[in-house]
C-alpha cells in the first residue's frame, strides 16, 4: 500500500487502542486507515466507509493473526489525494484512494469522519489530523 498515516503523537491512554478481528489471510500495512463490518471485523477503508482507527502494526497475508489493535486517538500525518484537500479546522474523511483523506462535505455520517485537519493541505500534500475515532461529535 501507500500513503499510510504516520502517527506522531499518541493521545489519551497510549492512543486508546481498540482490538478488532481481522482476516487471517489479509495483508495490512502499519498506519492503514481502517473500517469495520459485522461482526466487529476491521479491513482497509475506502471512500465513504465508516472509520474505526489506524492499524497499529504490520500484518502479513501469510500469517494466521486474527486480531489487531486500532489506534483511535492520536495526531497523525495523512496524505490528500491528487484532487483532494483538507482545510485547517475542517473535518476529513477517507478519500478516493485507500489511506488518503479529503474534506468531509455535505451530510456525511459522523462515523465517516477520520478527524480534524490541523493544517491546510491539497493535491498529494501531507498534513496533521487530530484523530478521535471513538468519541464522535
Amino acid at each position: 500500500m501507500a500513503d499510510e498515516a504516520v502517527i506522531t503523537t499518541l493521545l489519551g491512554d497510549k492512543g486508546d487502542p481498540v482490538e478488532f478481528t481481522i482476516g487471517s489471510t489479509t495483508a495490512i500495512a502499519k498506519g492503514a486507515l481502517m473500517t469495520i463490518s459485522t461482526p466487529q471485523t476491521a479491513s482497509i477503508a475506502g471512500a465513504g466507509d465508516v472509520f474505526v482507527g489506524i492499524a497499529s502494526e504490520e500484518k502479513n497475508a501469510n500469517d494466521t493473526q486474527t486480531k489487531m489493535a486500532m489506534i483511535t486517538h492520536c495526531i497523525a500525518e495523512m496524505t490528500c489525494g491528487a484532487a483532494e484537500s483538507m482545510v485547517l479546522g475542517g473535518t476529513v474523511m477517507v478519500g478516493a484512494a485507500p489511506n488518503e483523506v479529503t474534506v468531509a462535505t455535505g451530510s456525511r455520517m459522523t462515523a465517516q469522519v477520520v478527524g480534524i485537519a490541523q493544517e491546510t493541505v491539497a493535491g498529494n500534500g501531507t498534513g496533521a489530523v487530530l484523530v478521535n475515532a471513538m468519541k464522535r461529535r
